[in-house]
């Protein structure tokens, strides 16, 4: 549970892009909150971009009910005769750019991987936390993960959501029963201490609707290579 060295905006987010990495970044034993006593927040439902590095994502909260959401992540790759090499894709304002400019294909922009979650909120100690539930990720004989992700939520702006993914291993000894009750004691007890968090955040930046076909026509992208 311990955050890595590297930035751990970028190794977080192509995680849910990349299911083999699970496990070797910061997570937790139990869930966090029961998602059956939470409520969704229109104010996050909608399509996000990931910018970090030489890598960019989409994620979707989409509503499944009135307390959780269905997280889809979507990778963003170069077609085969595709060139990123003119976008610094830290930038959500390049990513921007290549929305506007490149073309979604194999000359342009593509996708083959997109994973989901199960994601809801909950309050501890004042300060609201949001759970990501692996899925579709599991053997035949499980039906649940080993583990889940789980971020305190801060927005800036209505335009950005900032995770930061909970580590730290002092905070939860081998010895500490391994429920979520337990979990969630020590959570609140330390919500407002920063040592709790890894240092570097997830952002993410709304999609905004002149970019939404972009995302639409890549989501397409990863459904026509799974036929």
């Amino acid at each position: 549970m311990k955050p890595t060295t590297r930035s751990i905006s970028g190794a977080v987010l192509m995680l849910a892009i990349i299911p083999a990495m699970i496990g070797i970044l910061a997570c937790l034993p139990v869930p966090i909150g029961d998602p059956e006593r939470s409520r969704v927040d229109p104010e996050i439902t909608g399509v996000w971009a990931f910018c970090d590095e030489d890598e960019a994502a989409f994620y979707v909260f989409e509503p499944f009910d009135k307390r959780s959401w269905l997280l889809t992540g979507v990778g963003i790759e170069e077609g085969d005769a595709g060139d990123f090499a003119d976008y610094n894709l830290r930038s959500c304002e390049d990513l921007n750019h290549l929305m506007e400019t490149e073309s979604v294909g194999e000359e342009g922009a593509t996708a083959t991987e997109m994973v989901m979650y199960k994601a809801w909120m909950t309050k501890l100690g004042g300060v609201w936390f949001m759970t990501w539930e692996p899925k579709g990720l599991f053997g035949n004989e499980q039906f649940a993960p080993d583990t889940w992700y789980v971020f305190r939520v801060d927005k800036p702006d209505p335009e950005t959501l900032e995770l930061y993914m909970i580590g730290g291993e002092k905070f939860f000894p081998d010895d500490l029963k391994k429920t979520r009750r337990a979990y969630e004691r020590v959570i609140r007890k330390n919500a407002k201490n920063p040592d709790l968090y890894a240092e570097d955040p997830l952002i993410l930046k709304r999609v905004t609707s002149e970019h939404l076909d972009f995302f639409e026509e890549v989501a397409r992208e990863v459904i026509a290579d799974s036929d």
